[in-house]
């Protein structure tokens, strides 16, 4: 149990890190924060208020694909507001592009080690989480899984208006491969999805 809430608490730390990064990249939200400004676009809600709204929303489709929840599902999401602004308060706006490349392309992979993290521990992922568990579930590769949980509110977020660039576009194609990389070097294979192994690649 000691093992999985160091791996919990990490998880978070890095999500607090790699959110940041991006943001700060200026070229492309994460597949999540899509959605979240294009809703906020349409209703005049908040970001905060959308965050929350869509997490709910995210939480029930994956638990209907059989995706088991867990504490931290609300404990993360409480976490790790604190921490992402504590990081943007340390790593500086800029309009230079040989930074903010590198703010994307260090942000996705710290994401990425975020997301196998906080899976391993079944002690609760976040929303997008749940729902590639959800496929995972049902049979879906680890891969496809991460695009369709990825892409889905890509798709939805930018017919509402939400903000989206080329960062998005390679968060959403890097994070499969990422995701699956990083829980066979954990040696973690999500609930359901051990019947699937040799078909999937896992």
């Amino acid at each position: 149990m000691r093992t999985r809430l160091i791996r919990l608490i990490a998880s978070w730390i890095l999500v607090g890190i790699g959110v940041p990064l991006l943001v700060r990249s200026q070229l492309g939200a994460s597949p999540f924060d899509v959605l979240n400004t294009g809703v906020s676009e349409q209703t005049g809600w908040s970001f905060g208020t959308c965050f929350i709204v869509n997490s709910l929303l995210l939480f029930a489709a994956g638990r209907l694909l059989g995706a088991r929840l867990g504490p931290a599902c609300i404990l993360g999401t409480i976490a790790i507001g604190p921490i992402i602004d504590l990081t943007l308060s340390f790593v500086p706006e800029t309009e230079l592009l040989a930074l903010r490349i590198p703010y994307l392309i260090l942000g996705i992979p710290v994401i990425g080690l975020a997301i196998c993290l906080v899976v391993s521990t079944e002690l609760g992922p976040g929303p997008t989480e749940v729902v590639m568990l959800g496929l995972v579930h049902r049979g879906v590769g680890i891969v496809p899984a991460r695009w369709i949980s990825d892409g889905l509110p890509v798709l939805v977020g930018t017919a509402l208006g939400g903000a989206i660039g080329i960062g998005t576009a390679l968060f959403v194609i890097t994070m499969g491969p990422i995701v699956k990389f990083g829980l066979r070097r954990l040696r973690f294979e999500p609930s359901g999805h051990a019947l699937e192994a040799a078909a999937a690649g896992f």
